[in-house]
Formats: structure tokens, sequence, C-alpha cells
């Protein structure tokens, strides 16, 4: 959905030297592949991913590393999957959509299970109730 040619120049715009940066792709259905981002912008071919585990965990701790032998600080940034991915990868314990919620978002698709992606009647209302003073 997003015009990657255009995002990978303005991130280009800000850190010129494809080496300092480090590309992945976000585990959602609706992410850009790894491929589409290098075709898109073919100067991020000389940016840093792993085509071998392409997992967040592994880029994170790969990005890590790099940081640490250059002695630079690691700034990530992306979607909310990626990040709540990489958060984890870091090792923030913090609340998460359960996979259910991970693995629908985005694609339109209704659970069948019990999984709530709205608010309740009782949500509403109190909502409701708050707005109207």
């Amino acid at each position: 959905d997003k015009d990657l040619a255009k995002c990978s120049q303005l991130l280009l715009s800000i850190a010129p030297d494809p080496s300092n940066l480090h590309v992945v792709e976000a585990s959602n259905p609706r992410a850009a592949k790894l491929e589409a981002i290098l075709k898109a912008e073919p100067r991020l071919r000389d940016s840093n991913f792993d085509q071998k585990d392409r997992s967040i965990t592994a880029q994170v701790k790969y990005a890590l590393e790099l940081t640490a032998e250059k002695d630079e600080v690691l700034v990530v940034c992306g979607s909310v999957f990626l990040m709540a991915e990489a958060r984890k990868a870091l090792g923030y314990d913090e609340p998460r959509d359960s996979d259910c919620i991970s693995e629908m978002s985005g694609c339109h698709i209704k659970p069948q299970g019990q999984e709530n992606f709205g608010n309740t009647d009782a949500e509403k209302a109190a909502m409701k109730a708050v707005s109207d003073g």
C-alpha cells in the first residue's frame, strides 16, 4: 500500500549511507517483502539485512551486533507490528495483542473464535456516558 520507492528515498535523505541502515520485513501479511523494498530502491542493496533468517528477533540482534561494533546507537522505526516484535526482541515485557489479532489484522477477515476486535456494548455505553458528560 505504501510507495516503497518514496519511503526508501526519504529514509536515504536522512541517512544517505545505506551501510548505516538495516532493512527488515515485518511478519504481517500486508508487509512489503524484502525483495520488493530492494527493487524499489536499489541503493538499499548496500544496507544490512539477513536473507536467511528474516525474523524481526534475528534482525534486531544482528543490528545490535553491528551498532556495538561501530559504537553507534540503534534506532528502530516501522509499523506498530514491526515495533511490537522489535520491542519484544529487545527484551521489553509488555502486553501485546493475541496471536489471533496479530494474524488477522489488515486481512479484513473476521475471526471465528472468541477474540474481541471491537468495543463491547458495555464499553460503548461507558464511553458514551463519558462523552455525554
